[in-house]
């Protein structure tokens, strides 16, 4: 059963983004996605939405996105419980079947980060 999970999970379209990041793991992360334009602070009218990290690496976050997010787009992620807390440039987007899947690179180090090297 983990298997045929692990395996439909690589066939979504942030699964098929996942095999260009060779560290990524598959999770389940819950988050609130906000895009932030020019500051660290998302406007008061900041697009936001609530989606799932699928995969990730030490480094990078992927998740769907229905936000008009492009290459090197800033984003605050936050889960429910506050656990995480962190801003993350867009470093890739995957169209797919009317899908977006989108990579982000967290622009600091985060201590409490599931994912470690």
């Amino acid at each position: 059963m983990a298997h045929e999970t692990a395996v439909s999970a690589r066939e979504s379209s942030v699964g098929k983004l996942a095999q260009f990041f060779p560290d990524a793991i598959a999770v389940r992360i819950p988050v609130r996605v906000t895009e932030l334009s020019g500051g660290d602070m998302p406007a008061a009218d900041a697009l936001h939405e609530n989606t799932v990290i699928e995969f990730g690496t030490p480094d990078e976050v992927l998740f769907a996105s229905s936000l008009p997010l492009g290459f090197e787009d800033k984003v605050r992620l936050e889960s429910p419980d506050g656990s995480l807390q962190a801003e993350a440039s867009v470093v890739a987007v995957q169209y797919q079947e009317g899908r977006t899947a989108v990579a982000a690179r967290f622009v600091r180090a985060i201590a409490n980060w599931i994912i470690k090297r």
